[in-house]
């Protein structure tokens, strides 16, 4: 074989090589995971709940002198929740998404210095930021519609149930965060319903009654499975077909 050829079919080689690497270099630029990830208004509006779960679950540790738990919720948002919505704040108000982190973080260092009247306050303003955020986010009118405040409850007994379980061994707390998780996003979950009455119907209120056993149940650190059971029997009324 000459050497002019040998170069040639070395070349060639070089050539598909290249041409390769750029046609799957570019080919992430279009791929899903290059896509920016989009949640629904109701799972927004759930973890935006989760959040004041969380911060509340902080104030009560702060309150019983355990500064471990308290910053370990105090830092749950930010490590758990931020990074799924950060878009979708972003499309709302790059602004407030920017005030939002830095208060968060800013928040942890207060919930370390264990200055409960700091940590208050700066809770509340947080709490502010959260509810601008839902109002820039999701229109007053979608927010009071009967569907979608029941898809918001959805969501918050879903992840309280799971984080329930996962606290739980043989009728033992095994870890406490989860198990104050448990217990702050059913509360969000009887909060939302409870302020929301005005929108639900008469059989819609049975869910309330419903959650408060839920909750109580999770309290008294009941089987696991009875609260799984009956909060996949919520959600097969709640979303139909998809959980029966």
């Amino acid at each position: 074989m000459s050497l002019k050829v040998v170069v040639s079919i070395i070349f060639a080689i070089l050539l598909y090589f290249t041409i390769f690497s750029s046609l799957y270099s570019d080919s992430k630029l279009f791929s899903v995971e290059g896509q920016p990830s989009t949640i629904s208004d109701h799972k927004f509006h759930g973890y935006l709940e989760q959040m004041i779960g969380h911060l509340d679950a902080s104030i009560l540790n702060v309150q019983n002198n355990n500064s471990v738990l308290a910053v370990a919720h105090a830092l749950h948002p930010i490590e758990e929740i931020v990074d799924v919505i950060n878009s979708r704040l972003i499309q709302t108000n790059e602004t407030l998404t920017k005030d939002f982190s830095s208060k968060l973080n800013k928040y942890v260092q207060t919930v370390r210095s264990d200055n409960l009247n700091k940590i208050i306050m700066e809770k509340g303003e947080l709490e502010k930021l959260l509810s601008n955020a839902l109002d820039q986010s999701i229109s007053l009118e979608k927010r009071t519609n009967r569907d979608y405040i029941l898809n918001v409850t959805a969501e918050l007994i879903t992840i309280a149930s799971e984080e329930y379980t996962e606290s739980m061994s043989q009728g033992n707390i095994i870890n406490f965060l989860e198990y104050q998780d448990g217990q702050q996003f059913f509360k969000r979950a009887i909060i939302l319903l409870n302020n929301s009455q005005a929108y639900l119907s008469e059989n819609d209120k049975n869910y309330l009654t419903g959650l408060d056993k839920l909750k109580k149940g999770l309290d008294s650190k009941i089987d696991p499975s009875e609260i799984d059971m009956n909060v996949k029997d919520m959600l097969c009324e709640i979303k139909k077909g998809l959980y029966c």
